[in-house]
């Protein structure tokens, strides 16, 4: 069987869609099958060594989400003649003519209308619809989204397959000196922190989990700090400075995989105060380490922590600082059990992730070949 793999956003981050395309590749490859695996990429992008093993890549041009993808991808996958096209990302090409897979994280323009330009609305009701029409199987991280494809686009829930993704990954990843000196350098003193991962969106709720913590005048007694990696939003900048908290919150921007890994293993828990969230793979991320997770109930954050990590309400400010004061106690006195968080990470790796989509795709495969007789 010959599987190509859209990987047109490799390189355009290393989280969410970009991560998931390159780590569900690698761990599809390390199955060791005998299928072919065609991976297509952008112009100049870096496949990390993807591209080893036997793998063939396709080079296209066309940028992702832009006019011309719905004109060359198509052109691109016809001329290698694969049995399956996996589309993991929201840039879908709609008229490829072999059986499609398409991964769709989540639908926040649709559920979040107002925290978005009218672009990705437009492009979310017209096209995204359309390939989740056209699609043979939808691939979903979570049962939340895939109650959100089902609602929105009228799709029968059995053309849908839950798949997670994985966190495995963030264990693997070296950590240099100069991410140690950079940690020292975001970190001065070494204090105890906890830790977000978030982009400046709205729907991840920054602002709520900054002003949590400047309001707990226990946290300042303690001199806890709270470490935001990403970009973040205007409004949190503001706000911070405004409360003269910028030795409280420290902004690290983004940073590397290997620092990353240090401010997972050393903080003292992860805030997901994010609304609707798809999946949450910062959340994921942090369990492989023991780490605490305070998350806001609801969306898909229950599904992913399940009884593993500490859920309250947005609705609930009081709630999340006693949260994070309790937590930090617990930390410090070593009254913190990190198994059942490590037990329920075991079920979020690459390896199940891919096991599952091979088997989507040699379902698919089956059915198709029956049909043509």
């Amino acid at each position: 069987m010959k599987i190509c793999l859209d990987l047109r956003t490799a390189g355009a981050g290393r989280h969410g869609i970009a991560r998931y395309g390159m780590e569900l590749t690698r761990a599809l490859q390390a199955l060791g099958t005998s299928h072919h695996w065609v991976l297509l990429a952008s112009e100049g992008s870096d496949l990390e060594g993807l591209e080893q093993g036997g793998a063939s890549v396709l080079r296209c041009s066309a940028r992702p989400y832009g006019p011309g993808e719905q004109l060359l991808v198509p052109r691109a996958v016809a001329r290698v003649q694969p049995d399956i096209y996996h589309c993991p990302t929201y840039a879908c090409p709609v008229f490829v003519s072999v059986p499609t897979l398409f991964t769709i994280h989540d639908l926040l323009p649709l559920e979040f209308p107002e925290d978005f330009s009218p672009g990705p609305k437009l492009y979310h009701k017209s096209l995204v619809r359309w390939m989740a029409k056209r699609a043979r199987r939808i691939v979903t991280v979570s049962s939340y989204t895939c109650s959100s494809i089902c609602r929105r686009f009228s799709v029968p829930p059995g053309k849908v397959r839950v798949i997670p993704e994985g966190g495995d990954h963030m264990v693997r990843n070296p950590v240099s000196s100069q991410d140690e000196n950079a940690y020292n350098e975001l970190n001065p003193g070494g204090l105890d922190y906890f830790l977000s991962i978030a982009n400046p969106r709205p729907h991840k709720n920054v602002l709520f989990s900054v002003q949590c913590v400047l309001a707990s005048d226990t946290l300042r007694e303690r001199k806890v700090r709270y470490i935001l990696v990403g970009e973040q939003h205007p409004s949190v900048h503001a706000y911070v400075k405004a409360r003269d908290g910028e030795g409280r919150v420290r902004f690290a921007g983004e940073v590397s995989e290997g620092l990353l890994r240090l401010l997972y293993e050393r903080a003292v828990g992860l805030l997901c105060p994010s609304r609707g969230e798809g999946f949450c793979l910062p959340a994921v991320e942090a369990m492989q380490f023991g780490l605490p997770v305070v998350a806001a109930n609801e969306g898909a954050l229950p599904e992913v922590l399940g009884s593993a990590g500490l859920l309250i309400s947005l609705g609930d400010g009081q709630g999340w600082r006693v949260a994070l004061e309790q937590t930090h106690g617990r930390r410090k006195q070593g009254d913190w059990d990190a198994s059942p968080v490590i037990d329920r990470a075991r079920e979020f790796t690459w390896a199940k992730a891919a096991e599952s989509t091979l088997a989507l795709y040699e379902e698919v495969y089956r059915e198709t070949r029956l049909a043509d007789g």
